[in-house]
């Protein structure tokens, strides 16, 4: 029994590896616009071209140039972009540490705690039955023994781990009541509370302080703080907590280690200041803070999309340079430059004068909409600083 029980805690150990591999060492990064916004943006430009051709603004050899960057953009940016390139691809730590931690506790927990070998007979019953056999049984056991804090803290890692996380939440609370100065508990909750609301938030935080209180090395505590200092851009807080949690993980734990590593190095790259390219300078960038007027603020929602555009005062219509961000930002500091040009023939500095554009958008469509928040500027001359855009009006 004892080498079935070796076995199968080694099992365990490499199936927590193989799942939780990818997610510690996985970074956050960030994409500016998806593949939808890239598209409605390269039809508007479509547009505009043709609008310009008809005008006679340019003949047709330009349009047809014009026209086929645009074709291949649309191929670059957009049919060849990732079939998951509209999602912000973010892999959320806290749920490594529920993998890493959780899972071969509250498993190995489980059977010792009830003492079912029997359980251990996968030929007999799948392992998704055995699991939930084991938490039946430790239900009717804490039924008839209430006062146990063991029992409850197996029970809320087992209901984690099967994702029902109210009841893993109760559990967990009854266990503290129970047991108050066990720092691991708060650290479970701690974690518990940050996963279901995606956001280590003022509730988790404070039974992350409690348990570090109590033990100021307690590993997952240590870690999930460096999470919330690193969210806030507080780096050399957050490598500080992740090389003390570091620091307390045995041999066994190197896969956990090795994710904390990852978050340390990508800690450290945040702190580097960004160098600038070689078309960011004084002459190729117009910058200010936009805002909105009293009158219409209350149409404005949180989850609105701003956009600001810079279109050339006489010339193409098509933007020159275009940023976005949600509507909860505003009043916001923005600055164009030749970095956000849709392409390097239509890029700011080709242009000494421009039409700045401010729109909120209830659907996110970059395209004009009636009902849009808008604000615009004339004849603003390259290199602009302090510019006040103010979005006062409503496209009909």
């Amino acid at each position: 029994m004892s080498l079935l029980i070796g076995i199968a805690v080694l099992l365990i150990g490499v199936a927590v590896l193989i799942v939780s591999w990818p997610i510690l060492r996985a970074k956050k990064t960030h994409l500016i616009e998806d593949a939808n916004t890239n598209l409605v943006i390269l039809q508007e430009q479509l547009k505009s071209l043709e609008l310009e051709l008809q005008e006679g603004q340019i003949n047709q050899e330009q349009f047809e140039y014009q026209k086929s960057e645009i074709e291949k953009r649309t191929v670059e940016e957009v049919l060849q972009a990732p079939k998951d390139s509209t999602k912000t691809q973010i892999y959320d730590k806290k749920l490594a540490f529920v993998f890493v931690i959780g899972m071969p506790i509250a498993i190995i927990g489980l059977y010792f705690l009830l003492g079912n070998p029997a359980a251990l007979d996968v030929a007999k019953d799948p392992q998704a039955k055995q699991v939930e056999e084991m938490v039946s049984q430790l239900e009717n056991k804490l039924k008839k023994d209430p006062n146990n804090p063991s029992g409850w803290m197996f029970l809320g890692r087992s209901y984690a781990v099967m994702n029902r996380l109210p009841e893993a939440r109760m559990a967990y609370q009854k266990a503290i009541a129970l047991d108050p100065q066990n720092a691991d508990l708060l650290a479970d909750l701690a974690d518990l509370v940050a996963f279901q609301n995606k956001d280590i938030n003022g509730e988790a935080m404070g039974y992350i302080d409690q348990a570090l209180k109590i033990n100021p090395k307690n590993v997952k505590a240590l870690a999930l703080r460096g999470s919330a200092y690193f969210d806030q851009q507080k780096y050399t807080l957050a490598i500080k907590d992740w090389n003390l949690a570091i620091q307390s993980l045995g041999p066994q734990d190197q896969a956990f280690a090795n994710g904390l590593k990852a978050s340390i190095a990508d800690a450290e790259q945040q702190m580097k200041p960004t160098k600038p390219g070689k078309a960011m300078n004084a002459m190729g960038q117009v910058s200010g803070t936009v805002t909105v007027a009293t009158a219409i603020a209350k149409q404005v929602s949180p989850t609105d999309i701003v956009f600001i555009y810079a279109r050339a005062q006489s010339g193409p219509r098509m933007p020159v340079a275009i940023m976005r961000f949600n509507a909860n930002e505003l009043p916001r500091a923005f600055e164009l430059n030749d970095t956000q040009a849709m392409s390097p023939e239509m890029s700011l500095s080709k242009f000494k004068e421009f039409t700045v554009i401010a729109r909120i958008s209830k659907s996110g469509n970059a395209t004009p909409q009636p009902g849009d928040l808008i604000g615009q500027l004339d004849h603003v001359q390259l290199g602009a600083k302090q510019l006040q855009l103010v979005i006062n009006s409503v496209q009909p």
